[in-house]
């Protein structure tokens, strides 16, 4: 392998070395990904003008994997080192845009994932486990948060428990993930004398 390797031109050695390196970093990549180390291994990613990470070590690579294998196709079919140099910062320019945007696009589809309570006051659930009154303890009720359905905990300042399947009213956060809600006839009439 050094032989064949040796008997090749400085431009096949370049282009070679470049391309065989870009591979082995991107399967690399891809196997970590596979078990969920490679997504935070992305440590430069400059921000041009519109947002789009251009500079990124998935995009390098992207770059470099083109240049490489592009040059080494076109030095082989008989082409320049000039054409061969060009066409490769062509295709690698392609492809690093490319994976920039298809990285920026993947990005752009992640939620965080944080649910904002506070967001539920004010909705009509239904209670899922039964809560007990003067808020002795916690029950549970089912309420769309966020555009979710969600199963929460919940207290009540009622005297009397609040059975299950009753409808109720959140009206206050006891803390980040833990509902204040009132009986639905209690939570209407307090409206009422508001207003």
């Amino acid at each position: 392998m050094l032989e064949w390797f040796s008997g090749l031109t400085l431009g096949l050695m370049v282009f070679y070395g470049i391309a065989i390196f870009a591979t082995f970093v991107l399967v690399v990549q891809v196997v970590l990904l596979i078990f969920g180390v490679g997504d935070d291994i992305d440590v430069v990613d400059l921000q041009d003008a519109d947002g789009l990470g251009l500079l990124s070590l998935r995009s390098a690579i992207g770059f470099l994997g083109g240049f490489g294998w592009t040059g080494l196709i076109a030095l082989e079919n008989g082409l320049s080192l000039g054409v061969a140099t060009a066409l490769g910062v062509v295709v690698g320019g392609v492809l690093m845009v490319s994976v920039a945007y298809l990285m920026k696009t993947l990005y752009s589809l992640r939620e965080s994932g944080t649910i904002n309570y506070e967001a539920a006051i004010g909705e009509v659930g239904t209670v899922y486990l039964t809560i007990p009154p003067n808020q002795s303890g916690p029950g549970q009720v089912r309420v769309m948060v966020q555009g979710r359905l969600k199963v929460v905990p919940a207290f009540t300042e009622s005297e009397t428990q609040i059975p299950s399947e009753r409808r109720v009213k959140v009206v206050g956060l006891l803390d980040p993930r833990t509902l204040m809600v009132e009986p639905l006839g209690k939570a209407e009439s307090r409206e009422e004398n508001e207003q």
